[in-house]
């Protein structure tokens, strides 16, 4: 179902991106999803091709999900649909038209690759963006960043220059990680900037030259990435506020769309 599903955005010429945990499991930081997110350009015309290959793969609504309007689709609003499968659960589909921190359609879909995959060559949303949207309320986002983090420098787009270098720097936040970024990139040692810890170049110095890591220095490191991680939770919680409570409205007033109902 799922081959079929995307054969049909390709025939009805849908303009998406997979994003989120399909998008990472592509990418090499993540083992396994089970859901499929997509960012649908928000235009009417684009909304009314997807509508059509929901149809086609007998879609339907699928909890809290507002009507699939142009105007919520750029509030940002999800939508939740299940397609049907051989499982009694079904294929769950997550849909935005505006995710958080990634800017326009437009722009992603310009940064985008198409990646083969079991079910045909999809369309993925490219790994920096990716990053930016995984940076979630859930802690469990953060190893999967850090992960992309180092799988950035594997990308043919990537030019490797010291701005590559700082951007890795302050995307991993695991220690692992970080250790196996400095194996890779020893240079980045001598990288400096206000928004990153000095205690993050002297650990790496310490690494590099396979001295005994200071146990001071690597707490203080660990403490940085945990304030940047509560830092980004907190940014997320901040920004949808605004769109869980216009949800709690549209339940309050009856505007949400009935738990399986057809497309």
């Amino acid at each position: 179902m799922i081959a079929n599903f995307f054969q049909s955005l390709s025939d009805r010429g849908v303009e998406y991106l997979l994003i989120s945990g399909q998008a990472t499991v592509l990418y090499g930081a993540a083992t396994f999803s089970e859901d499929i997110d997509l960012w649908i350009n928000p235009t009417s015309e684009n909304r009314d091709r997807f509508i059509a290959s929901l149809r086609d793969c007998h879609g339907g609504f699928y909890k809290l999900t507002p009507e699939l309007t142009v105007e919520n689709l750029r509030r940002g609003h999800g939508f939740h649909f299940v397609l049907p499968s051989e499982t009694e659960a079904g294929i769950f589909l997550d849909v935005m038209g505006q995710p958080p921190r990634v800017g326009s359609f437009a722009t992603a879909a310009s940064a985008a690759r198409w990646m083969e995959t079991e079910w045909g060559a999809v369309h993925t949303i490219g790994l920096k963006p990716l990053v930016e949207l995984k940076k979630t309320q859930r802690l469990e986002d953060y190893p999967v960043i850090s992960k992309l983090a180092l799988a950035w420098f594997d990308q043919p787009e990537c030019p490797q220059t010291p701005g590559d270098l700082h951007w890795a720097l302050q995307n991993i936040f695991t220690l692992p990680e970080l250790r196996i970024f400095f194996s890779e990139h020893p240079k980045a040692v001598d990288l400096s900037a206000a928004d990153l810890s000095s205690a993050i170049g002297e650990l790496g110095r310490q690494w590099v030259s396979t001295q005994d890591v200071t146990e001071s220095v690597e707490r203080q490191v660990s403490e940085w990435m945990q304030r940047r991680i509560l830092e980004l939770q907190q940014a997320d919680r901040r920004y949808w506020r605004g769109i869980i409570a216009e949800l709690k409205t549209l339940r309050a007033t009856g505007k949400l769309v009935t738990d399986g109902t057809p497309v």
